[in-house]
């Protein structure tokens, strides 16, 4: 376990002076709950949304090799952090796709709510990203 430098503690307002009368087992208590309020509140990362999605997309697509079963593809553990990092990956994805359409669609329809494909160009990997690129467009997320 990490303990917080003294820094941390007097920014984050914790104390870590020893109480007379307090046991051992309170006191690692204590320390897990500081370090945990520390992880809470520190960034995971502090890379760009941009950097850490090439990342992992780069993982998602040399994990999931040449599966045709597409929940395999959107169930591996890197495209799910993709759909983690929520609304500010979506112009990274577009921008992705606007250079290799890949199969993105499930992602942004999860983040976004929306699902900008019509019936026609179902299965169509093509038409699939370009009315996705079209509607990144309508909503100022890509030029």
């Amino acid at each position: 376990m990490t303990s917080l430098g003294a820094f941390d503690t007097l920014r984050l307002g914790i104390s870590t002076t020893t109480q007379t009368g307090v046991s051992g087992e309170s006191t690692s208590v204590s320390q897990a709950w500081e370090s945990a309020y520390y992880h809470f509140i520190a960034p995971i990362s502090r890379a760009p949304i941009a950097t850490r999605f090439a990342d992992l997309a780069e993982t998602w697509k040399e994990e999931r090799g040449p599966s045709s079963s597409l929940t395999e593809i959107v169930l591996q553990p890197a495209y799910q952090r993709i759909i983690g990092l929520g609304p500010r990956v979506v112009p990274s994805i577009l921008a992705e796709m606007s250079v290799s359409p890949d199969h993105w669609f499930w992602a942004l329809t999860a983040i976004t709510g929306s699902n900008p494909i019509p019936e026609e160009a179902a299965g169509d990997l093509t038409a699939m990203t370009n009315a996705w690129l079209d509607w990144g467009k309508q909503e100022g997320l890509i030029a």
